[in-house]
């Protein structure tokens, strides 16, 4: 075979490389010394909106998502709210769709949907029924999604990070829920508030009347529908609306975690764009920036002395900070996928985490040294928590078990099922007795640590719980859902005490203060938002 064929041919096998690149870039380097200001930066937007379009017809998925994620950064120089970002936002989702990355197709209807853009049913990937398929972690990945870096909007970085697998922080696009036996529908597909909401087998419901403040009555928004584990429909829906007291703006994506000081006058927040950010929660202004790692951070959480923090990120590694100076003090390596939970035992000498390899590995936050690796989960590990003795660890994830361990041999202690979908969060109360997990399937769960036993299901929320915490002393737990309402229910009964709902900023990430009328949380708009949960 001559030379000339062989270049033919590779072109015809691999024709969305180098010499296509080339053309992309001579097309823009045309564009730019032939066209005005503003016909340039729209070529530049055309140029990498055409050759995302391309890749995605090829089925090349992982190139269209690189190429579109930078033609939504070109669109919003062009407009934050234009056609081009609409189309290329709408063709972004369809790519993520085909990825099987449904958390960040998640995220896209959402901006979408806050654009005042309609979304076509025929996106919505695979089935004959027209649901969202999901799929098992341990399934193989349609595409490939090695991890990497995503594009920084200031210096190349998008809005909408490359990699976002984890979906433990929105539903599907389509506003259906995983109950964890079936997909469930919500008509409309947006996860904006509405008058009414209906799910696909189900009558409309309408939303009673609500005081406000100031006085008077409004109708309260119904939030989300779904049908619960118990085959029950939920309407979510908060009696009374949040106080809104700050916005936190400095991120660049979406926020994955948050946690706030145990004195409730700081917080750190662990974003898509890369970075840890501290924040002031009196005045709502940024005081650091932790920049180190090399791709999404996943997990965030203050030292007991709150004078160092932990991060987990997609880069595999967990980092350790000085709050004071911004220095990276340790790296932690060892994983070998990406890290989704971090924690610091109570004497804040060691920390744990979890991801995505499906082990927990133990770490001397002194030395950085690895001290453990627990194995034995299914899956991903999502959550971990030290109980208050620092002697046991308890982690949950996708194997949909809680896991009781014993730090000094290593071994099982017990294990907590009935669950029916991802566990998502995990807290340990205060004297070391109980055990709080939330997650996908819509219930939040308190156990007898000792005994094994469940002790209350707490029943309520219309969508996925993002977080719940004991608070008050434990004598309370505090929860948020992506139905976009707080929720306060009493331990010993597991009777709902209070609900509030919030505007429609999407809670893609939450903290609780330690007594429970404080939350913080991650909006659709890149901002995090500081609410009062009282009257």
């Amino acid at each position: 075979m001559n030379t000339s064929k062989k270049q033919s041919e590779g072109r015809k096998a691999g024709g969305s490389g180098i010499p296509r690149l080339k053309s992309v870039l001579i097309a823009l380097t045309l564009g730019l010394l032939l066209a005005p200001p503003v016909s340039c930066q729209q070529m530049i937007w055309q140029a990498f909106n055409d050759s995302g379009s391309k890749f995605y017809d090829e089925h090349d998925y992982e190139r269209a998502e690189k190429s579109l994620l930078n033609a939504v950064k070109e669109a919003e120089k062009l407009s934050k709210d234009g056609p081009e970002l609409v189309a290329s936002l709408k063709l972004l989702r369809k790519v993520y769709l085909a990825l099987d990355k449904q958390a960040l197709a998640a995220q896209v209807a959402e901006r979408l949907s806050t654009l005042g853009a309609s979304e076509s049913g025929g996106e919505t990937s695979t089935g004959t029924s027209g649901e969202v398929s999901t799929r098992s972690e341990n399934e193989a990945p349609k595409a490939d999604t090695a991890s990497r870096p995503a594009d920084n909007p200031s210096s190349a970085r998008t809005e909408a990070a490359s990699k976002s697998e984890n979906a433990d922080v929105a539903p599907a696009l389509d506003g259906s829920v995983d109950s964890g036996d079936k997909t469930l529908r919500r008509e409309g597909g947006s996860a904006a508030p509405s008058n009414s909401a209906s799910l696909s087998n189900s009558s409309s419901s309408s939303a009673p009347a609500t005081s406000v403040a100031g006085g008077g009555t409004a109708s309260a928004p119904v939030i989300a529908s779904s049908r619960g584990i118990d085959g029950e429909l939920r309407v979510g829906q908060g009696v009374k609306k949040a106080v809104e007291l700050l916005k936190l703006s400095g991120h660049i994506s979406w926020e994955k975690s948050v946690a706030i000081s145990s004195d409730g006058l700081r917080a750190i927040s662990g974003s898509d764009d890369d970075t840890v950010r501290l924040w002031d929660l009196q005045t709502g202004k940024e005081l650091k920036r932790f920049d180190g790692h090399d791709d999404n951070v996943n997990s965030v959480v203050f030292s007991p002395a709150a004078n160092t923090a932990l991060s987990g990120s997609t880069d595999k590694t967990v980092r350790l900070w000085d709050l004071e100076t911004g220095a990276c003090l340790k790296k932690f390596e060892g994983h070998s996928n990406i890290v989704l939970s971090v924690a610091f035992s109570p004497s804040g000498n060691r920390a744990a985490s979890g991801g995505y390899d499906g082990t927990v590995r133990i770490w001397d936050v002194l030395t950085g040294k690895e001290l453990q690796v627990l194995q034995g989960q299914l899956g991903t590990v999502r959550c971990v928590a030290f109980t208050p003795d620092g002697e046991q660890l308890v982690t949950a994830g996708s194997d949909r078990v809680i896991t009781l361990w014993r730090l000094k041999d290593g071994s099982v202690v017990r294990r907590f099922t009935g669950h029916k979908g991802d566990i998502t969060s995990l807290s340990v109360s205060a004297d070391g007795s109980k055990i709080l997990s939330a997650g996908r399937d819509l219930s939040i769960r308190i156990w007898d640590l000792a005994g094994g036993s469940e002790l209350q299901k707490l029943v309520g929320h219309g969508d996925w719980v993002s977080n719940a915490v004991f608070v008050s002393g434990d004598t309370k737990v505090a929860s948020g859902s992506l139905d976009k309402t707080f929720r306060i229910w009493d331990v010993a009964t597991g009777a709902e005490q209070d609900s509030f709902t919030m505007n429609s900023f999407g809670m893609w990430c939450l903290a609780f203060t330690k007594d429970g009328d404080r939350a913080l949380t991650g909006s659709n708009d890149y901002s995090l938002r500081f609410w009062r949960l009282s009257n």
